[in-house]
């Protein structure tokens, strides 16, 4: 009788023990781990409930509070977090406009984060619905008043019923275009013609990209420009577009990296590709600089009223210390801490710069909303509404990505260009 195997100490049954029940990395015979798994989870859990408690926090200091200065916060912490989202379902549309190759590894990610829209329409209710039902406390537009005659020429435009059908497209056409994305690139997995899927996703991404532009134009407008309703600007649209694409990057690099600590996408994911990511960080740092001076050295030479106003209140008092921190913190200090190669393909110095960007981003919806107040101070006693707001979205925001990852492939591992992005070098 041949003698019976004794359980080693691999087997997980020393001292009488179970196997060990943690689930190996998925690969798909792929070479490397492209599932977030159980990390997927646990970000749905902890993200989602830390967001939760947070924003109902912030919802309750807004019932018990100031009303337009709960509004005024809210919507800086909105603008922030629906400006990378937006970012996100721009890049996905640019990499299938230009059939780009370097980015294929990238995509799906992209993707995810695209996929938080129906999301940002529900953030969105809270600014909507007060409008909807006449509450002018936001926006001074919705109680029209008939003796204002600059006003009453505009009054086709910023009336209610208006507002809410742009918000039903805007909010309607991202939810589509970033779910027709999605799932055509998850059938591209399991499909046996996967050019043929390319060339539909292309097909769509031009008229995608003109109406993205306009809705992204149009809702700038709508939930920011007007909140001073007499100013207007020409690029005010193409001056969030730029905020938001440098945002994004920032964001994608941070949670590439973090995906890469959770085990995943380690070998297809390569410094080449942070690399390019840090090359757009830097390339859109000065694009938001040559629009926000483009902006403000028009409105300076024309010397119009309607229009000056605006940066007098953001150069009085308290305010012109925040707009020379975001020239120097938004600007200066990352176009040098970008400009070498070397910090854009370390991982440690790129996150640093990608943290900065996302802080001083929000500053930059912070000098946009809240001067509304009309203070020479800055509003630091809501501060906790400011918190709340924004650690409440930035948790739903995670949350509602990693709900959309867990049955997922992290990597569209048939789209017939993904040999060429996984060996992309820089040159």
């Amino acid at each position: 009788m041949a003698d019976e195997k004794k359980p080693t100490k691999g087997d997980g049954d020393k001292e009488g023990k179970e196997p060990s029940k943690k689930p190996a990395p998925e690969q798909d015979d792929f070479g490397d781990n492209i599932r977030l798994g159980a990390a997927a989870d646990n970000v749905v859990k902890i993200t989602g409930g830390i967001g939760a408690v947070s924003l109902l926090a912030c919802l309750g200091l807004g019932f018990t509070g100031d009303t337009k200065r709960f509004l005024l916060s809210y919507l800086t912490a909105y603008a922030w977090i629906l400006s990378i989202a937006i970012g996100a379902l721009w890049w996905v549309t640019l990499q299938h406009l230009v059939n780009a190759k370097w980015s294929i590894v990238l995509r799906r990610v992209g993707e995810l984060m695209a996929q938080t829209m129906p999301l940002m329409a529900i953030l969105a209710l809270p600014i909507i619905i007060p409008t909807a039902m006449g509450n002018d406390a936001l926006y001074s537009w919705v109680q029209h008043d008939p003796t204002d005659h600059m006003m009453h020429h505009k009054a086709p435009y910023l009336n209610v019923t208006s507002f809410l059908v742009r918000c039903v497209i805007y909010f309607g056409f991202w939810a589509v275009l970033s779910r027709y994305f999605f799932k055509t690139s998850l059938a591209q997995d399991q499909s046996k013609e996967p050019q043929a899927l390319n060339g539909k996703m292309q097909a769509v991404s031009a008229p995608g990209m003109i109406f993205l532009a306009l809705t992204l134009t149009f809702a700038a407008i709508d939930f920011l420009m007007t909140l001073e309703p007499a100013w207007f600007s020409t690029i005010f649209g193409v001056y969030y577009f730029a905020g938001a694409v440098v945002s994004f990057h920032s964001m994608f690099a941070l949670i590439l990296m973090w995906l890469q600590k959770q085990g995943a996408l380690k070998k297809s994911v390569t410094t080449e590709h942070y690399h390019d990511l840090g090359k757009m960080m830097f390339a859109f740092t000065v694009f938001w600089a040559y629009i926000g001076f483009s902006q403000f050295m028009l409105i300076w030479y024309a010397n119009i009223p309607e229009e000056t106003f605006w940066y007098k209140l953001r150069f009085a008092g308290d305010w012109k210390v925040l707009s020379a921190v975001l020239l120097v913190g938004n600007f200066v200090l990352p176009f040098f801490g970008l400009l070498s190669r070397h910090i854009k393909r370390n991982r440690k110095t790129l996150g640093f710069w990608a943290v900065w960007i996302l802080v001083v981003h929000y500053l930059d919806m912070y000098w946009l909303v809240k001067p509304v107040l009309h203070e020479d101070k800055l509003p630091t006693g809501d501060i906790l509404l400011d918190v709340t707001a924004v650690v409440g979205m930035l948790g739903l925001f995670f949350a509602a990505a990693a709900m959309a990852a867990k049955k997922v492939r992290l990597v569209p591992v048939k789209d017939p260009r993904l040999p060429k992005s996984l060996a992309f070098e820089n040159f």
